[in-house]
């Protein structure tokens, strides 16, 4: 979304802060290091395992580390970098996005875990929340959690029904401390929802946590263990429970919540429930007083139904619930989307955006973006990284986004099956018509009023209605 939101506030008197990329894959290399330059960022980049070991020795701020890379591995990397610089912070990336996995490393002192396809607002969040994450101190001091608070249209774009109305529920709920339940695809933004909830809300200057299943899952793996016996050292356990308690006062984000293992939910039920973090090695473990969100993109209830998770746990974490649409139940609002999206990648104040080409603008509205807001910015920053005039063209775009879009015929079943306008007043499915009919006829109101059997003066005074442009 909006990278003004999380890129660091400020640069270094050393310059700015420097990230160290090692993946084997050229595409994702080259869009990371334009995602994190544009959000302010310098960036190191190495195509392989030992080319990542090679560049320890310099003034890396984090390391973003491939799990599975030629020559060294990322858990390699890994050890090898935690052992030459135990202070740095190293976030794993991996496209297979195993558990097992994702416990192997963070127990082997990886900062956190993140599957591909990579959300870049929730990467770049995470770099800036790093300092707040390590076992020790890092300098320079912790980063700001969150810029300063902006209008939430600016920030959850698009005038969809859904979108505002998401928009009033987030103003409704950010006062309000009770366990926040986020629903909706991968992809949507529920991260972004969840910090924008914090932000307004009336504890905005504390904390904002984030945990994700697989960090989660170490802490708790951990907790399970047996108490050392006197003068062992409580290590890694004592550290990793103490997260929850970094949260005091603030907020806790427990995102991927149903893909806790069903063994380890107790022990978060007993967390939650009693809102205390046992410290092993203490006899009185000081109350947290945290706010819960979490989020999640299955069917919890199904999953309940199916002795998969347990009521209980349930319960405690579905006081209110919030539900996300995705990107192809409100298709008005992608051009605004991309187009807010373009203008925060400018090179500098004055330069001025990309623009998208007529073609473009039908192709991405045709789209059925099954990864939703993150797949229209990762597909939108690949095509900037690769566009060498002022408009994006269709060709700008991988071949698989043109099979799946522009092969089907600019009629009403470009739109993936049938629209869901179900609940929805007559007068906002007919706005979505409008819009859609105006994105196909690439906004000719001439050819818009034909389809549409209406005369051209009906279409300029249903644009004025709705206040379209």
């Amino acid at each position: 979304m909006n990278l003004n939101l999380i890129a660091p506030e400020r640069k270094l008197e050393t310059g700015p802060l420097r990230v160290l990329i090692a993946d084997d894959e050229p595409p994702l290399r080259q869009m990371l290091q334009t995602g994190l330059r544009l959000a302010g960022y310098d960036v190191v980049l190495a195509r392989d395992g030992v080319e990542a070991m090679a560049q320890a020795d310099q003034d890396i701020f984090c390391a973003l580390i491939d799990w599975q890379m030629p020559g060294a591995d990322g858990f390699e990397v890994l050890r090898f970098l935690k052992a030459k610089r135990p202070e740095l912070p190293v976030i794993i990336i991996s496209a297979t996005g195993q558990l097992s996995d994702a416990v192997q490393a963070i127990k082997a002192g990886a900062a956190e875990f993140i599957s591909k396809p990579l959300d870049l607002p929730r990467l770049l969040a995470l770099l800036q929340a790093l300092p707040r994450m390590g076992p020790t101190p890092l300098a320079p001091p912790a980063l700001p959690v969150f810029a300063p608070v902006l209008e939430l249209k600016d920030i959850v774009l698009g005038d969809s029904l859904a979108i505002r109305q998401l928009r009033k529920n987030i103003r409704k709920l950010a006062p309000l401390n009770i366990p926040i339940l986020l629903l909706g695809e991968s992809g949507v933004g529920k991260g972004l929802v969840a910090r924008l909830l914090h932000q307004h809300s009336t504890w905005a200057a504390q904390p904002f946590i984030t945990k994700s299943s697989s960090a989660l899952l170490a802490d708790l793996a951990d907790s399970e263990q047996s108490v050392p016996q006197p003068g062992h050292s409580l290590g890694a356990r004592q550290r990793s429970l103490s997260r929850f308690e970094m949260a005091q006062g603030g907020t806790l984000f427990l995102d991927e919540i149903s893909q806790l293992p069903l063994a380890l939910q107790p022990r978060l039920v007993n967390v939650l429930e009693e809102l205390i973090c046992q410290r092993l090695g203490r006899s009185n473990s000081p109350s947290t007083n945290i706010r819960l969100i979490t989020a999640t993109d299955a069917d919890l209830v199904e999953k309940v139904a199916r002795q998969e998770f347990r009521a209980d746990l349930f319960f405690r974490i579905n006081a209110i619930k919030l539900v996300i649409p995705p990107l192809r139940q409100r298709r008005e609002d992608i051009l605004p989307l991309a187009e807010s999206m373009l203008a925060q990648w400018a090179p500098t104040a004055l330069a001025p955006p990309l623009k998208l080409a007529s073609a473009t603008r039908g192709l991405l509205t045709a789209y059925a973006w099954p990864g939703n807001v993150r797949e229209l910015q990762n597909v939108l920053l690949r095509a900037t990284v690769f566009c060498d005039g002022d408009k994006l063209q269709p060709e700008h775009f991988p071949a698989e986004f043109h099979q799946k879009s522009v092969a089907r015929p600019p009629t009403e079943t470009a739109f993936d099956g049938e629209p869901q306008v179900g609940g929805l007043p007559f007068e906002e499915v007919e706005r979505m018509c409008l819009r859609q009919t105006l994105a196909i006829c690439d906004g000719n109101k001439a050819a818009t009023a034909r389809r549409l059997g209406w005369t051209e003066k009906t279409v300029y005074n249903r644009l004025s209605h709705f206040g379209m442009r």
